[in-house]
This record gives structure tokens, C-alpha cells and sequence, in this order.
């Protein structure tokens, strides 16, 4: 997690990133771009999440595994709403940020080195470690 060099920030993001950055202050000051997206926007428990890598099954954690976990459960909600002859869900982005936060676990403990930092913590609300948080699924 952290900031990106590329993409500027979505308003959507605006507020949730904004409270991060008050909170972290003048800590790591220029080690990152603090007008940016910050990034990602959800997570997931991943810790030894198996994969199989020819045939030989393997352990993953972090990013390898929580994008599968994340879009697994989106796919099954889009499943379901098919399945009732409703509308997919489409860009999560904006309501993660608003009405979704109540259907996330936020976490409020933890770390994760980013951004040529010793580590950003992981608070209440967004964090670069855990974003807006984990799915309540």
C-alpha cells in the first residue's frame, strides 16, 4: 500500500485520505506523493493463501492473494444479482468510500512498509496498509 507517483486522486477518495494524511502528519514528508491516489482501496486476509504454480501447490500473502479473495466475493454478489434478474454491481470504487464502508471490517492494527518507508500504520477508517478495510463476507 501507499501512493501513487501516477494517478491523481479520485474524489471519492478525497476525504478518507485526507483524515490519513492529518494523522500521519509531517511523518516521511517527501517520501511519498501526498496529492495522489492513494492505494488500494480494499483488502483482504491473505496470509497462506494457496496457489498452485505447475501443479506444485504454494503459499502466497498480501496482494497475491487478497485480489483473488476480493473479486471472488464480488463475483458471487454479481452472480446473485443476475441469479434475481438485477443489475451487476459495476464500479465499487465510489461506494466503498460511502455506504459500502458499513459492509467492511475496518482494521486498525498492523503495518506494512510502502513508499520507501519504515512502515504506514494502519488506523481507523483508510490506511495504506488495509484501505478501507476487509469484507464483512
Amino acid at each position: 500500500g501507499g501512493f501513487s507517483n501516477i494517478f491523481k486522486r479520485p474524489n471519492y477518495q478525497e476525504q478518507a485520505v485526507t483524515t490519513f494524511l492529518q494523522h500521519l502528519g509531517h511523518q516521511y514528508q517527501g517520501k511519498y506523493n501526498a496529492t495522489s491516489r492513494g492505494i488500494p482501496d480494499i483488502s483482504a486476509q491473505a496470509l497462506n493463501f494457496p496457489i498452485f504454480i505447475k501443479g506444485q501447490k504454494k503459499f502466497a500473502y498480501g496482494t497475491s492473494g487478497s485480489a483473488p479473495i476480493v473479486a471472488t466475493i464480488v463475483s458471487l454478489l454479481n452472480d446473485y444479482l443476475i441469479s434475481q434478474g438485477k443489475a451487476t454491481l459495476g464500479f465499487l470504487n465510489p461506494w466503498l468510500y460511502g455506504t459500502g464502508m458499513s459492509g467492511l471490517n475496518d482494521i486498525t492494527s498492523g503495518s506494512n512498509p510502502g513508499c520507501n518507508t519504515d512502515r504506514f500504520s494502519a488506523i481507523e477508517g483508510w490506511d495504506p496498509v488495509t484501505d478501507v478495510g476487509t469484507p464483512d463476507f
